[in-house]
């Protein structure tokens, strides 16, 4: 299915998260058998992406998030895609995963991690590249300025964006930030 038919059944914002999620897919060139984690499953729009796409995705958040933002009924929009049976929930903390070491090849975080507090986002940094295999990929989608201008006319509340950078643990390498649609991109590699 089309990133068009998919935004008439979801919502017009699904084809600027996939458009923004498609330029990070074509710099990765992750094989078809990947692992991935999306990381702050809110609506599922990201991880209903990476199933179209072929992925077999593991999604969550914690249970106990009550914003606005989190705990979506997003089920119905993946099977009327066809992609229920591609994408598994799991409620869990993302400072504190519950996932072995060098799980993943790719790990997202589409507009999370500025909804993270400032006092866990270092853990969340250092979670976040434990679990991506060696040479996996990190990738923070934040919000671009002209993004946030939009959100806060309905939300004056939202966060602003956060900058990975400032919370990523020694030795981690930002290698690539690139501006999309929607978000500033940052892609951070394990063992890179």
């Amino acid at each position: 299915m089309n990133t068009d038919k998919a935004s008439e059944i979801l919502s017009p914002a699904f084809k600027a998260i996939a458009s923004d999620a498609a330029t990070v897919l074509a710099m990765l060139e992750l094989p078809a058998s990947a692992a991935v984690l999306d990381v702050g499953t809110g609506e599922a729009n990201f991880a209903i992406y990476l199933a179209l796409e072929g992925f077999e995705v593991i999604t969550g958040e914690p249970a106990t998030d009550s914003s606005q933002y989190a705990n979506k009924p997003w089920e119905d929009s993946a099977r009327k895609l066809g992609v229920r049976d591609r994408i598994r929930f799991d409620a869990f903390d993302a400072s504190d995963m519950p996932y072995s070491t060098d799980a993943f090849d790719a790990v997202f975080f589409f507009g999370v991690l500025h909804h993270v507090e400032e006092k866990l986002r270092d853990a969340v940094l250092r979670e976040s590249l434990r679990v991506a295999k060696n040479n996996g990929a990190v990738v923070f989608f934040e919000p671009k300025p002209e993004t946030l201008e939009r959100v806060w006319q309905t939300d004056p509340s939202h966060p602003e964006a956060a900058d990975p950078s400032r919370y990523a643990p020694e030795g981690a390498k930002l290698e690539s930030k690139t501006t999309g649609s929607l978000m500033d991109i940052y892609i951070y590699r394990q063992g890179a």
